[in-house]
């Protein structure tokens, strides 16, 4: 009953945060639309910063969902979680790039410090979000102390930020790194799982393992790609080329949080039931 009670606690917690960094985006969504250009009204960031809200505010009804339907049960997917988290750090991430250019234009640094202020609070969330997932009740065999659940989940949350905002080159290395241990395991042993698990979730866990493999084997060659061939236009054309730029940093993220989730699926694995 505690866990559940301190589950549902930091997703209240999280949720609030959330409401937090909405509210600093809607304080400066006039001075973003009217200082973004000089001495003229910039549309486009004005839809950017609308579609930011919008965003947020369709985690924020996530989670809600989640929220009442804990009070009630506890079968809800960790995938919903874990989810609403890597968005919060992507939405995080983007809006950073916002914030540090308004620190240059003296007469709106009002936005930047707000903007600013809405990332903290988003990072605040997910890491709560990553947390909860980590120790919320499970109606399987495999249980942890609560304590030992707190830590993992922080320790998820940091490492998933780490290989998101330093996603190059720390990501790929972190990520390139797991696979090769994944597949040095596999050499050695028939499965990686706890011999002890239950076969219906060793099942279900290769399949997801399976599927993030398959995300992070497409991703990566198109993330190469997308970069060579951004370097080869720019370099021969002398200006700077966006499309493959834009394809090769979103592939190099689905690479990343591809392999993200095979982590926490490996680490899911690896516990041993009581």
């Amino acid at each position: 009953m505690k866990i559940k009670q301190r589950h549902i606690r930091l997703l209240i917690i999280a949720s609030g945060m959330l409401i937090l960094s909405i509210l600093f985006l809607l304080i400066v969504t006039p001075g973003v639309y009217t200082k973004t250009l000089p001495g003229s009204a910039n549309t486009g960031a004005l839809i950017g910063i609308s579609l930011a809200i919008v965003l947020r505010l369709a985690l924020l009804f996530g989670y809600l969902l989640i929220i009442k339907r804990s009070r009630y049960n506890d079968n809800i997917r960790i995938g919903g979680y874990i989810t609403i988290g890597v968005v919060l750090l992507i939405l995080g991430l983007i809006d950073t790039d916002g914030a540090f250019a308004f620190l240059d234009n003296t007469d709106a640094l009002y936005i930047s410090f707000l903007m600013f202020t809405s990332i903290f609070c988003d990072l605040t969330a997910a890491i709560l979000t990553f947390i909860a997932a980590s120790i919320k009740p499970i109606n399987t065999q495999i249980q942890t102390a609560a304590d030992k659940k707190l830590l993992n989940g922080l320790g998820i949350g940091l490492g998933v930020m780490v290989m998101i905002f330093f996603a190059f080159p720390w990501g790929i290395i972190l990520s390139l790194a797991f696979w090769i241990y994944l597949g040095v395991i596999l050499r050695k042993k028939h499965s990686f799982f706890s011999s002890e698990m239950e076969a219906g979730l060793v099942e279900k866990l290769q399949k997801r393992l399976k599927g993030m493999l398959t995300i992070a084997v497409i991703s990566l060659p198109i993330a190469i790609a997308g970069v060579i061939i951004h370097n080869l236009h720019s370099g021969k054309t002398g200006s700077e080329e966006s499309l493959f730029f834009y394809i090769g940093i979103i592939a190099e993220y689905f690479f990343v949080l591809a392999s993200a989730g095979g982590i926490i699926t490996f680490l899911k694995g690896r516990q041993k039931p009581n």
